[in-house]
């Protein structure tokens, strides 16, 4: 175990900062944000007001900070993609199902509901929640059809604009309606029926002719 001594100041700030974020999660998720006050974040943090504050000037900020910092680790940890001597469809599968596992927990579904509600009021907070998640999937599911464009498995497109596509189909039919409270609306279909089909229906728009690489 670490002694106390040997701790930098910029590691206890880290460990401070995330006390506050660990205590201001739980009051969002309960509450919603205008159902969290700073002081419900106080008492939840186990800090004083005065540090909350030092951090985090406003409970907009403070939730911009969380929302950000939740989405971008989450992010990461699903868009780790192992693709070395794999098939394409191996992979896109395996990924389409961490995705839709991760954006259809209740806990997602919390977060854009409410990022949603705030976000015409606070844009600044749906950038924060865009940034950290969407656009980074995107970014790396592009990276990812750029290295499958250049070694003649994929035809060329907009590696960008296809990743956008490719994150919208394996969401279909399991995202939306959990998001609006919907479901039994359709036929209610495996997650892995849905992305099987999504990744079929994606690679026959885009994968190139001849064999596959």
């Amino acid at each position: 175990m670490q002694d106390i001594a040997q701790l930098t100041d910029e590691t206890l700030d880290s460990a401070k900062r995330m006390q506050i974020l660990d205590g201001a999660r739980r009051c969002f998720l309960a509450q919603g944000f205008d159902g969290a006050s700073m002081n419900d974040i106080v008492k939840a943090a186990g800090v004083s007001k005065g540090t909350v504050y030092a951090y985090f000037p406003s409970k907009e900020r403070l939730f911009e900070a969380l929302v950000f910092h939740d989405r971008r680790q989450q992010a990461e940890q699903m868009m780790a993609i192992e693709s070395h001597g794999r098939l394409i469809e191996d992979v896109l599968t395996e990924l389409g199902l961490r995705m839709v596992r991760l954006f259809t927990s209740p806990e997602s579904i919390s977060w854009v509901r409410t990022v949603v509600a705030i976000g015409e009021k606070f844009p600044e907070v749906g950038r924060a929640f865009f940034e950290a998640g969407p656009a980074y999937s995107v970014k790396k599911v592009s990276q990812f059809l750029e290295t499958k464009i250049a070694d003649g498995t994929l035809r060329p497109v907009d590696p960008e604009l296809a990743a956008m596509q490719f994150i919208e189909l394996v969401g279909c039919c399991q995202i939306k309606p959990r998001l609006f409270a919907s479901r039994g609306v359709f036929k209610d279909r495996p997650m892995e029926e849905t992305v099987a089909a999504a990744v079929q229906l994606f690679l026959g728009g885009l994968r190139a002719q001849g064999p596959a690489q």
